[in-house]
């Protein structure tokens, strides 16, 4: 073969490499619907696997901090049970939302990425409700439908061709890559000491209510809770990561007044405050 037509085949042979690597071929340049569609669910499936490794590292390490409360399984099933039907209403059917009980006074409650919720035995033992409790899962909820937390302390880069073409080779492997124990602790301390900052917890206190209300509780418990922990001395770190309690009330009253929510709705029936007594008559001790 003269060494013209060597060149040539290797050029071709080169082109036919890059082509394939490209996801093009020579019937057709032009994506399908069912193709984009299949794009798109990848996407979210990876960017979900991402946000649920984060969440379940942060969720971890928070339990290495406070012990998970074993004292009754009443309420732990109990906290489970009210949180999965606020859950129903967050909009996000691909998170698997994880509920527990952390044994400590603090009066908190907190939420990772990907669906793992938390509330403190200090702050179950200044509800008084089953709607204050909606509330306060509620509000959580909020945070992990929103991304509150995850897009703040999730990588933002521009992503090359290069990486493009590693990334649909690597069919699903994670894009944190090393980044993720440095991703983990911007997160807790996010959690623990610096907050997520005002407009995203009032937004929370909104979804809540809202939350509430679509499961079928007053839309008032969210208010109710506020008022009450805004009344207790232990909330240090609550204090430390939210809106001070008057802001938070007036932003609530207000966002209550403009939807016409603010009105008295009837009494629950007798059973929800059986079983709230119930289920929380060992954790009051």
């Amino acid at each position: 073969m003269f060494p013209k037509a060597k060149n040539l085949c290797r050029a071709v042979l080169c082109l036919i490499v890059l082509a394939m690597l490209l996801g093009i071929t020579s019937c057709s340049s032009v994506e399908t619907l069912s193709d984009r569609q299949d794009r798109e669910q990848e996407i979210l499936s990876r960017e979900v696997k991402d946000e649920l490794m984060v969440g379940r590292q942060m969720a971890a390490k928070l339990l290495g901090r406070f012990p998970m409360y074993t004292g009754s399984t009443e309420a732990v099933e109990y906290v489970k049970l009210v949180g999965h039907t606020l859950a129903r209403q967050s909009g996000r059917p691909e998170v698997k939302f994880y509920f527990a009980i952390l044994d400590t006074p603090d009066i908190n409650a907190f939420a990772t990425p990907g669906g793992y919720i938390f509330v403190t035995k200090g702050l179950l033992q200044t509800l008084r409700s089953e709607s204050e409790l909606a509330a306060v899962l509620g509000h959580e909820i909020g945070h992990v439908n929103e991304k509150h937390m995850y897009k703040m302390i999730a990588p933002k880069k521009q992503v090359s061709a290069n990486e493009s073409i590693a990334r649909m080779l690597s069919r699903g492997n994670s894009d944190l890559g090393a980044s993720i124990s440095q991703i983990v602790n911007s997160g807790l301390k996010l959690l623990l000491e610096e907050g997520l900052g005002s407009e995203k917890e009032h937004a929370a206190d909104e979804a809540a209510t809202l939350y509430a209300l679509a499961s079928g509780y007053p839309p008032s418990g969210m208010l109710s809770v506020v008022k009450k922990i805004s009344e207790k001395n232990k909330t240090e770190t609550l204090a430390k990561t939210h809106p001070p309690f008057p802001e938070r009330i007036a932003s609530l009253e207000l966002f209550m007044r403009q939807n016409g929510l603010n009105t008295q709705p009837p009494p629950l029936p007798t059973v929800v405050a059986s079983r709230f007594n119930q289920a929380f008559k060992s954790v009051s001790n």
